[in-house]
């Protein structure tokens, strides 16, 4: 799949695990890898980004593709093929400027199917900088062992896809998921002395994000919104959030499915303190 930006750009990007390719902001395809660069020798493409780019795009010899690990920059670079393979001349290095100076934690209840795709996909397109999926009283029942570490890699290729279409050289990390409960009692603490605000969506509150404690919270660096799962969070599972410091608002008028609320309180929290308006 291929996407294009304002200018008529192209991004292309891959990664270890198999990723579909974007284009970067000046033309150039966008190409992700997992290593860091320490020197501009030449760093081999993988099979599958190799064939897409050779075969599908039909990229030539010393075209422009653009690379990003991780670290916040973008590579320019120019493509070399040597037979089958195909290898990346890296030209230059500039700092990728996307990421927001709002932070923010995604703290989802995962839903089923593709509506945990959903949630974390827009996020990381809002800009957000980690999700935590939890397991809540109504979400999907908990998957233990190599079902859970699938899942999970499954979140991450799709954060990966994500940054690269949103132009991120930034991979927001995809926490191990776990229980709400154990969450609070044992990330919290963390989060909460970094800074970070907490907020749990509650449609009975009778807080909403104009009202003063809220918008004062509202216009802090570092967030962390609970979002319940498909049903709803339970009246004790967002009491317990409370008593840990969360700060129960209402969100509009409105009843929002859970892959539209997290994205939906992001975006908010970004045209407040971020920089969706910028």
């Amino acid at each position: 799949m291929e996407h294009v930006g304002s200018d008529g750009a192209r991004r292309v990007g891959w990664s270890t695990s198999g990723r579909m390719e974007h284009v970067g902001s000046d033309g150039a395809r966008r190409v992700g890898w997992s290593t860091s660069s320490d020197s501009f020798s030449p760093i081999e493409l993988p099979k599958h980004t190799t064939h897409h780019l050779l075969n599908v795009l039909r990229t030539n010899d010393n075209d422009a593709i653009e690379l990003f690990n991780g670290d916040g920059n973008n590579y320019s670079a120019t493509l070399q093929r040597q037979g089958k393979k195909a290898f990346a001349i890296v030209q230059s290095v500039r700092t990728n400027t996307s990421e927001s100076t709002l932070k923010t934690v995604l703290v989802q209840s995962i839903s089923r199917g593709e509506k945990m795709d959903a949630s974390v996909r827009q996020s990381v397109e809002l800009g957000v900088n980690a999700v935590q999926p939890v397991y809540t009283r109504h979400s999907i029942p908990e998957l233990k062992g190599e079902r859970g570490w699938r899942k999970l890699e499954h979140w991450q290729s799709i954060a990966v896809s994500a940054a690269e279409q949103s132009g991120r050289s930034c991979v927001p990390d995809i926490h191990p998921a776990m229980p709400l409960a154990h969450w609070l009692d044992t990330h919290w603490e963390t989060l909460q002395q970094a800074g970070y605000s907490g907020w749990i969506l509650d449609p009975t509150s009778d807080q909403n994000l104009t009202c003063a404690n809220v918008c004062e919270s509202a216009v802090s660096r570092f967030h962390a919104p609970i979002i319940g799962p498909e049903t709803g969070l339970d009246p004790d599972e967002i009491a317990q959030a409370v008593a840990a410091g969360f700060m129960p608002v209402r969100f509009g008028p409105r009843i929002l499915r859970t892959e539209t609320a997290g994205p939906a309180l992001l975006s908010a929290l970004q045209a407040v303190a971020g920089d969706l308006l910028a």
